[in-house]
């Protein structure tokens, strides 16, 4: 079930929140999220709701044993590395196990490798991660295991994130979900904060993806510079404009049930190097690597080099989180090269350079080429284009594409609404986020924008978010 579908905003979250708010008690009130969090993801993923309890149940008791081993610390390590090893594993059998068992019979020379038939289930790279946080969370003594197997069971399965995050750490919900306070602003505001990403999504994201797919259609041969490059700046926007939609939905969803979840993104198109845009972009994500990942690996306190390389790795388990295929992973080895490149030297002259739209333009230059190796199916599509990108060519220029003038509307509203308008218009974006007031004409602005994603619902094509296949 999506949350841009007409089910899930007309049927689904109507029901829900009138079953929540006439449920007595936090237990009742959080008993009725569990239930609807297990039916929104068995909707869509039926068979699969099965390995969401199982995750559930067996980190459930990994949080017992590790409680369990008190001051044995080698006990307690093992028990560890046990229960990430279990979470890694059934991460990686349905996410990679074709993948690299290809990988091993194409460096052994062996042909004929038939693939086998193994669906990815909906949100696994999400709710793997989240419950590894509550693993590492439990081991360093940060809280103490979760006794009750029904709000660890809210915490992984939460539905507003399960399904393409933001990936919410276990220290940081698991207070919310015995202590909370519903309030009519709160819910107002989350109502707000969901019409605007359910706009974000249908308005822009849709359509701009409608012109990436015809331009990325074209035969590669006859695509020249400008229409890669083109094609991939509208693909820049319209992942921007899917993911952080969603994040938006998933944000004021929360909030209409009492949760707060931090933001997952900050305008990381004004960023002014490849390093700042990282801390923008995904920041759910960049900020559990960094948690459970680099500071582990000793993050900046052992020298230079180590830092290079614990940088390094972070990026490519990075891209590997993202999908099984050698475009993820050449994906992140460049944001890898990139910042340990500007952690060496590019950020110095970063820093001294004068005219700081050039550092803009260098960071917007450097995210539209890995947008790039996102993008593409195969490593060797990947391969043509960025050749096509970066060398001059005439190739195919095909005006039709903007056959729809809205396009070309859309762009500047895009353009303005992914950044500026925090200079530009900081009412407006005061307005937007206000959490305390809602005024009649916020109602009017609301009811007028969900009855245009309603109608873009009604008669657009069904288009999954961007995140849902990670």
């Amino acid at each position: 079930m999506l949350f841009s579908s007409l089910t899930f905003v007309w049927f689904f979250l109507p029901a829900l929140a009138l079953i929540y708010y006439i449920s007595p008690g936090r237990k009742l009130k959080n008993g009725v999220l569990l239930m609807a969090s297990l039916v929104f993801y068995s909707w869509g993923e039926p068979r699969y709701v099965v390995l969401v309890v199982l995750s559930i149940l067996l980190n459930y008791g990994f949080g017992l044993a590790l409680d369990g081993c008190g001051e044995r610390k080698g006990l307690k390590k093992a028990v560890f590395i046990l229960s990430i090893l279990v979470n890694l594993g059934l991460l990686g059998y349905f996410k990679y196990f074709n993948f690299f068992l290809e990988l091993a019979m194409s460096l052994l020379g062996r042909q004929g490798f038939a693939p086998r038939d193994i669906a990815l289930p909906i949100g696994i790279s999400f709710y793997t991660f989240q419950s590894i946080s509550y693993l590492a969370d439990t081991f360093r003594g940060e809280n103490p295991a979760q006794r009750n197997v029904f709000r660890l069971a809210l915490y992984i399965s939460l539905f507003p994130q399960i399904l393409s995050g933001p990936i919410v750490k276990y220290h940081e919900l698991e207070p919310q979900i015995g202590n909370r306070q519903e309030s009519l602003s709160m819910h107002a505001y989350g109502i707000k904060r969901f019409v605007y990403g359910l706009v974000k999504k249908m308005v822009f994201a849709n359509m701009f993806g409608q012109v990436v797919d015809r331009m990325f259609d074209l035969p590669l041969e006859q695509l020249g510079t400008v229409t890669v490059w083109l094609a991939v700046i509208l693909y820049s926007f319209q992942i921007y404009y899917d993911f952080s939609g969603y994040s938006d939905m998933a944000i004021g969803l929360g909030r209409m049930f009492g949760f707060t979840y931090k933001e997952n993104f900050n305008y990381p198109y004004l960023s002014a190097s490849v390093s700042e845009f990282w801390r923008r972009w995904h920041i759910s994500l960049s900020t559990w690597f960094r948690q459970y990942l680099y500071i582990p690996l000793g993050g900046n306190r052992k020298g230079l080099a180590r830092t290079c390389v614990n940088l390094f790795l972070v990026f490519l388990a990075t891209g590997l989180w993202h999908g099984a295929s050698m475009n993820f992973i050449c994906w992140g080895v460049y944001y890898g090269i990139l910042i340990v490149a500007e952690r060496l030297w590019i950020g110095r002259i970063l820093e001294k350079n004068p005219l700081k739209f050039l550092n803009h333009l260098y960071t917007l230059g450097a995210v539209a080429v890995g947008w790039l190796l996102f993008r593409v199916d195969t490593l060797h599509n990947g391969k043509i284009l960025l050749k096509a990108m970066l060398i001059p060519s005439k190739g195919l220029w095909n005006p039709r594409i903007f056959a729809d003038n809205r396009i070309l509307f859309l762009l500047v509203l895009a353009v303005v609404f992914c950044g500026p308008i925090q200079q530009l218009m900081p009412r407006l974006k005061a307005r937007l986020f206000d959490e305390e007031n809602v005024t009649a004409a916020d109602v009017a602005v609301m009811a007028a924008l969900l009855l245009l994603g309603t109608l873009l619902m009604v008669s657009s094509t069904y288009q999954a978010f961007i995140y849902f296949r990670f």
